[in-house]
């Protein structure tokens, strides 16, 4: 794809994969194969708007499937990706998103954000490795994760020259689909205004962007920990949503392009107190 096509469509499609991701039995990998080619021809042929519920919706996957499907010789293959493309369109319908919203969930669910125990257990878990190179690498991680609500791809993707500080706190550029510059919540700042080699912020001898190098490092460490990126940036999220942080703001640090994208979250965050609430609908 002509890359000032992905630059367009690109973070309306990683939205999607993210969202339908976790309730499907296919890969990131393979979700991209089936939403990147029906998202380009929805907005360059059929002149779309990025909206997923036109995109996404029935109609469009099979007018894709039917002619705007190409390179795909036989039929196994063409059905292999509209299952896909249905199974996300099932998903990323709102009747389906609420519906997955008010489910109960399990702490193994990977959108749980993490208690407070969980934190400190999490940092007791950083502390703990035997190393300075891996305890840097784990307040690395955390922070990229925790303070600044990146994915496993964005999180891989920073570099020490992405890191910046002034007045107003520390602050990553995010690279790839979705650019953008996030300021790290206060409590995690000290773990990125270290020095450190210049290279890769977390694991900074590696080559690649395996997502497999952050299990890997996880599997080895000291202690058993259930660490997850998904958990992470959930744990992001709710906390700016908790704290009052303005949603265009939010809308903005955390890539995504409609609020839409956060519904999922909203469930998980703390009711806010009644005076509160009186506060900020007066105009404080």
């Amino acid at each position: 794809m002509d890359a000032s096509y992905w630059r367009h469509i690109g973070p309306f499609v990683v939205d999607c994969v993210d969202l339908a991701a976790p309730d499907t039995r296919y890969s990131d990998k393979e979700l991209f194969a089936a939403a990147a080619p029906l998202t380009l021809w929805a907005w360059q042929s059929a002149g779309l708007e990025l909206e997923r519920h036109q995109v996404f919706s029935r109609s469009t996957i099979e007018r894709f499937i039917d002619s705007g499907l190409t390179g795909y010789s036989t039929s196994a293959s063409r059905n292999t990706v509209r299952s896909r493309l249905i199974r996300m369109s099932e998903i990323l319908h709102s009747s389906q998103t609420i519906t997955r919203a008010l489910r109960p969930l399990g702490n193994s669910d990977p959108m749980t954000p993490y208690s407070p125990a969980d934190l400190v257990q999490l940092r007791s878990w950083a502390g703990a490795q035997q190393t300075e190179s891996r305890r840097r690498n784990a307040h690395a991680l955390l922070a990229l994760g925790l303070g600044a609500g990146l994915t496993a791809k964005e999180l891989l993707g920073v570099s020490t020259d992405d890191i910046t500080a002034d007045d107003y706190g520390v602050h990553v550029a995010v690279g790839g689909a979705r650019p953008r510059q996030v300021t790290v919540l206060r409590q995690w700042e000290a773990a990125l205004r270290a020095d450190r080699e210049v290279g890769w912020l977390f694991r900074q001898q590696r080559e690649g962007m395996n997502r497999n190098l952050i299990t890997d490092f996880i599997s080895h460490g000291e202690q058993r920990v259930e660490l997850q990126t998904r958990r992470m940036r959930s744990t992001w999220i709710v906390h700016h949503f908790t704290i009052g942080t303005p949603p265009l703001v939010l809308l903005a640090a955390s890539g995504v392009q409609s609020l839409e994208s956060l519904d999922r979250f909203v469930h998980f965050a703390a009711r806010p107190d009644p005076a509160d609430t009186s506060r900020h609908l007066r105009g404080h």
